[in-house]
């Protein structure tokens, strides 16, 4: 049963695990569709690497987050677990790799969208 705070999110994907854990596996990335054209071998290889680079920034992005939630939720609220936490997240480095990764990520996309057309 879902939540009415999970429902703003939009329809669930039915695809099980986190998309997140799925991509770090190995599972999914390219397809049979892009894989069988030899033509787009190395960018498919790129678009792996981009989502797997995606994907680890991510988990450091959340486990920022869920360790803030843990700090936050305490019935008495430390300055220094909080100071701790900021010292040691390295949050904004966390955010420029994610976003690096996301720009990698579309630009391999977009180099095979040009070979497909």
């Amino acid at each position: 049963m879902r939540r009415d705070s999970d429902r703003a999110h939009g329809a669930r994907t039915g695809a099980g695990r986190r998309a997140r854990d799925r991509i770090l596996a190995g599972e999914g990335g390219a397809g049979p569709a892009l894989r069988e054209r030899a033509d787009l071998s190395d960018l498919v290889l790129f678009l792996d690497d981009d989502l797997r680079e995606s994907a680890i920034a991510v988990g450091g992005i959340e486990a920022f987050l869920l360790e803030t939630q843990r700090i936050l939720e305490q019935p008495r609220l430390a300055p220094d677990e909080i100071t701790r936490v900021l010292a040691e997240a390295r949050i904004n480095e966390r955010i420029e790799l994610l976003e690096d990764a996301l720009a990698s990520l579309r630009r391999s996309m977009t180099l095979i969208c040009a070979q497909l057309k």
